[in-house]
């Protein structure tokens, strides 16, 4: 019974996600209200006191495309071998706040500044993403890569 509703929730997940796929919602020819500017964008970086942080980084572009309101979560790793990933979290931290879009060298980057409403108050007020095809890696404030450690 588990395993039929499991699988008519996916297939009705993948009916919401393609509702909108053979429309082009930049030129009008789709409903507004079944699109929306979101873009979702989740992954894990490397950590020097823990292992490692999952980003969950939502971004709701407004009308203009150029910028726009943000949620992110951070979730710290540890280790953990009675589970099956052989991770856990640890702890979690919520922020939000406005981004806008920063065109740079030819690059698209985006700057998000938190609200002060932060549940991690020894986080940074601003972080800068370089923005790739359905990527964004994480870049220091002048928008250049961290260089890794030798």
């Amino acid at each position: 019974m588990k395993k039929a509703i499991l699988f008519v929730t996916a297939a009705l997940a993948m009916v919401g996600m393609v509702a909108c796929s053979s429309n082009d919602c930049s030129k009008g020819s789709c409903d507004k209200a079944k699109c929306d500017n979101d873009q979702i964008y989740t992954g894990i970086l490397p950590a020097a006191d823990c292992d490692g942080i999952r980003y969950s980084l939502k971004l709701d572009y407004d009308d203009n495309g150029q910028k726009g309101d943000y949620d992110l979560i951070e979730v710290y790793l540890e280790s953990d071998t009675t589970t099956v990933t052989g991770i856990k979290d640890s702890v979690a931290y919520k922020s939000e706040g406005d981004f806008t879009v920063v065109e740079k060298d030819g690059k698209k980057y985006l700057k998000l500044v938190k609200d002060a409403k932060d549940s991690n108050a020894q986080a940074s007020d601003e972080l800068y993403f370089e923005v790739g095809e359905g990527t964004i890696t994480m870049v220091n404030s002048d928008y250049e890569a961290a260089a890794m450690p030798a």
